[in-house]
């Protein structure tokens, strides 16, 4: 199990760029995952590739 954490003041930061179009999210996401592949596709590819940034992971079903 992990977990991150972000401060308040970050956070906010980071979606007030992306609500005025500064950042586009969609460039931050480097891949997509199951949820069965999160320790190989997922921490493994975190740790050892470092061009990986965020890597969202589906939980179950359809989202």
């Amino acid at each position: 199990m992990a977990s991150l954490t972000y401060e308040k003041v970050a956070f906010q930061q980071t979606i007030d760029l992306i609500a005025s179009g500064q950042l586009e999210a969609k460039k931050v996401i480097t891949n997509h995952i199951e949820i069965d592949d999160i320790v190989e596709k997922g921490f493994e590819s975190l740790i050892n590739d470092k061009s990986q940034a965020k890597i969202l992971v589906k939980l179950s079903g359809d989202l």
